[in-house]
């Protein structure tokens, strides 16, 4: 008998898609597994649709996020971590599908010295199914990388031991309502994970209309001051670990900035000015014009002739 993998699902109103994930889940050729669906407050039939795979299959399990407890998919995965009994931690998302070998080609990744196994992941567009890019998962750099987004871990694309998350002092942070994978996967770069990586796509990540990089798109200012303050956050980790690298990550922040000003140009939203201004503080603290200046341009090239997004690049 192999040892258990415990895998943790929060969801929120995903009846219509969280059967495929379950499905593939189910066929998975590792057996050894529980499932844990932590639902968020759904008042969809999410519940119903669970409830058939348990019937099933004692392996699944449906619980609900405690109400003394914040809402959102954060403190779902942490209540999971908590219940959950098996060797072996996998984070998963209710609208994500996970290929048939993967858990076995995990498992088979371990050494005695390892507290992950990391796989590529493949993002798909769940409308059209056309394949959008396989993320890259090598640096000499890795930090610096992983905070530029250079490179990517899905928090999907990892299985860890327990005993290693056992010993973390924080999981996921459930005052960020997103870039909170981006958040968990750089604090376990911090603790020096011994990851072994398997260059192969073990899950399919699906883009849809409710995804992250659309609501940027739509500059959705709850999703950007998240992924600001996750930002902020490790800005000051890292300079206290090194200084000499603050400018390179201030000036990521800055042309985050910059990009939602374009976005938010885009969408119409009367205060893309509130980031500009954050944007020119940011690049005339690090001495960086030649982006500003463009920047600037843009503004003026946008608000005369609706045109000049090429100045935001």
């Amino acid at each position: 008998m192999g040892k258990l993998v415990s895998i943790i699902i929060p969801t929120y109103n995903r009846a219509n898609l969280i059967i495929q994930t379950l499905e593939s889940i189910r066929n998975q050729t590792y057996r050894e597994f529980e499932c844990l669906i932590i639902d968020d407050g759904s008042d969809d039939n999410t519940e119903e649709v669970v409830q058939l795979f348990i019937n099933a299959d004692n392996r699944f399990q449906f619980l609900e996020r405690p109400s003394n407890k914040i809402k959102g998919p954060n403190s779902c995965r942490n209540y999971g971590f908590e219940k959950a009994r098996g060797e072996f931690i996998y984070f998963f998302d209710s609208d994500d599908f996970l290929k048939p070998h993967a858990l076995e080609t995990y498992i088979n990744g371990f050494n005695p010295e390892s507290d992950g196994v990391l796989a590529q992941v493949e993002r798909v567009d769940r409308i059209t199914g056309i394949l959008q890019d396989i993320n890259s998962i090598d640096s000499e750099n890795l930090i610096e990388d992983y905070f530029l987004n250079k490179v990517s871990y899905f928090v999907c694309g990892i299985l860890w031991r327990k005993p290693f998350l056992d010993n973390q002092p924080e999981l996921f942070d459930e005052a960020i309502g997103h870039h909170d994978e981006w958040d968990f996967n750089l604090r376990m770069i911090y603790a020096k994970a011994r990851i072994v990586k398997i260059y192969q796509p073990l899950v399919v990540y699906y883009q849809h209309q409710h995804s992250f990089k659309k609501e940027i798109q739509k500059a959705n200012d709850i999703q950007i001051e998240s992924a600001i303050k996750a930002r902020y956050k490790h800005l000051k980790i890292l300079a206290e670990q090194n200084p000499d690298n603050e400018k390179i990550f201030l000036k990521h922040i800055a042309d985050y900035h910059k990009k939602t000003v374009r976005n938010k140009l885009i969408a119409h939203q009367n205060n893309w000015f509130v980031y500009y201004k954050k944007a020119c503080v940011l690049y005339l603290r690090i001495n960086s014009f030649t982006p500003l200046l463009k920047m600037s341009y843009g503004v003026v090239s946008y608000s005369l002739f609706n045109k000049g997004y090429s100045f935001f690049d």
